[in-house]
């Protein structure tokens, strides 16, 4: 899921015990839903924690028996006891979640559904609902208690302004099944994104207003989580250097706790080497930057002026000679793309031995800019919300068909993680953190194949390396 919930609740969850008793005890199961079999091509053997749900979890009152089922390692249980089932559902696995939170319903048990299609889609989401999230949930979780409470609960909800970040309680780690991995902690520091990418639906859920989680807060969380030095941390912001006076104190915070951590940055870091400096002092292995494209005008045309196609070996080299590896992403489909793009990319990323690629098809998520343009110019053609995963053509590109589009991604990331590729990659390049690297690429890379052969055998023809050449 992505985030949310925590501020308005604060006095509730400070009420006296007297106040607490009163409470009824209700159930209250809190699903991440997956399909199973289907794997999708950032999906590694050991899942990420939902820190979505860790956090919405925490805000529940104290009477609440609150549980977290990961489908991805978990099977629901559809008999347990349950007052109330809240649901997120990301684009893709939307039809599964619906499909959940059906058969909750037909047991009468109370459904909530939120996270990003949902908020994207509420009238849809409605249909499989009693109710559904729009947005964030701070400010409006203790209105929708009440309403539970007393068996009036809205069909929808949506806070009426962004929250802020401060008091916010800590996730409910201790919810989540064995099967998540300890050596992965995950926080979140700040929340929402200043850039208007066509194709992100961040700003539309949560907002272009870049909120900051209060630093004091931040060192008491990571007191109270982080066990030995060395642990490694995985920050949730959409974009954790976006203030640099924030970033700034966020390091030292992190240098002071000896951890080793990742997050989601853009190629501009690269122009203050201050902040690339002291990010490798605090631990900094991996950056996870969304390069998109090679093509300037793809660039201009999705609102990423601020990038500099001509600078981007360049930059790369600044951030990688600062001792920092980078997680980059890479989209095919764009406006400006036809069939050299996916060589040029292999190339580029191949000859700047990009530590982590990965590679995405444009997608018109619903909610976004790009989504309206493109069903304004007719061009969507498939309505299949599980085909919303990035490795599926869903629209009609304007510089290949949408065959070219399909193979030419298929090839490439075939490619990409080839072990040879990986290799090369990681012996010739700088060796950052080698080790680090090279298990975070073959751990992708059991996904990324699976995703290859299923789309390749719904398919009726492949690409070729005749049709392609990569220049090695």
């Amino acid at each position: 899921m992505q985030k949310g919930i925590y501020r308005n609740l604060s006095s509730l969850l400070r009420a006296p015990n007297s106040e607490l008793r009163t409470r009824p005890s209700k159930k209250v199961l809190l699903i991440f839903p997956r399909e199973k079999g289907i794997k999708f091509s950032n999906d590694t053997r050991y899942p990420f924690p939902v820190l979505g749900l860790t956090l919405l979890a925490a805000l529940f009152p104290k009477t609440y028996e609150v549980k977290i089922v990961n489908e991805a390692v978990e099977k629901i249980d559809f008999d347990a006891e349950a007052d109330l089932v809240g649901i997120t559902g990301l684009t893709c696995v939307i039809q599964r979640a619906y499909e959940v939170a059906d058969r909750f319903r037909k047991r009468g048990v109370k459904v909530i559904l939120g996270g990003a299609h949902p908020s994207l889609l509420p009238e849809e989401a409605r249909d499989h609902a009693d109710s559904v999230f729009i947005g964030e949930a701070e400010g409006v979780l203790d209105q929708v208690i009440e309403d539970f409470e007393t068996g009036q609960l809205k069909p929808f909800y949506k806070n009426r302004e962004w929250s802020h970040l401060r008091g916010m309680p800590l996730p409910r780690r201790d919810l989540l099944s064995k099967r998540h991995p300890p050596f992965f902690k995950v926080i979140e520091t700040t929340r929402g994104c200043p850039n208007r990418c066509e194709f992100c639906s961040v700003p539309t859920i949560n907002g272009h207003r870049y909120r900051l989680r209060p630093l004091e807060e931040i060192d008491r969380e990571l007191s109270s989580i982080i066990r030995k030095k060395g642990e490694y941390l995985f920050l949730a912001d959409d974009n954790v250097t976006a203030r640099k006076d924030h970033a700034l104190g966020l390091f030292e915070i992190f240098k002071r706790h000896q951890v080793r951590w990742m997050g989601f940055t853009t190629v501009q870091i690269a122009e203050h080497e201050d902040l690339l400096r002291k990010a490798q002092e605090s631990g900094c292995v991996s950056l996870f930057i969304g390069f998109e494209s090679l093509n300037q005008e793809n660039l201009d045309g999705v609102s990423k002026r601020f990038v500099d196609a001509g600078e981007l070996s360049k930059r790369v080299k600044t951030i990688q000679d600062h001792g920092i590896g980078i997680h980059g992403s890479f989209i095919f489909g764009f406006d400006g793309d036809d069939r050299s793009a996916f060589k040029k990319t292999v190339n580029f990323v191949q000859g700047n031995n990009i530590e982590l690629p990965t590679f995405s098809i444009l997608t018109p998520f619903p909610g976004t800019p790009l989504e309206k343009r493109l069903e304004k110019e007719g061009r969507i053609f498939d309505r299949d919300w599980s085909h919303y995963d990035m490795s599926h053509v869903v629209f009609e590109p304007k510089g290949m068909s949408v065959q070219e589009l399909q193979d030419g991604y298929l090839w490439a990331q075939k490619y990409i993680c080839a072990p040879r590729s990986i290799l090369k990659r990681l012996l010739w390049g700088p060796k950052n953190h080698f080790f680090y690297f090279l298990m975070s690429n073959f751990v992708l890379r059991g996904a990324q194949m699976d995703v290859i052969r299923r789309i390749k055998n719904s398919q009726p023809r492949t690409i070729t390396n005749s049709q392609i050449s990569i220049t090695q």
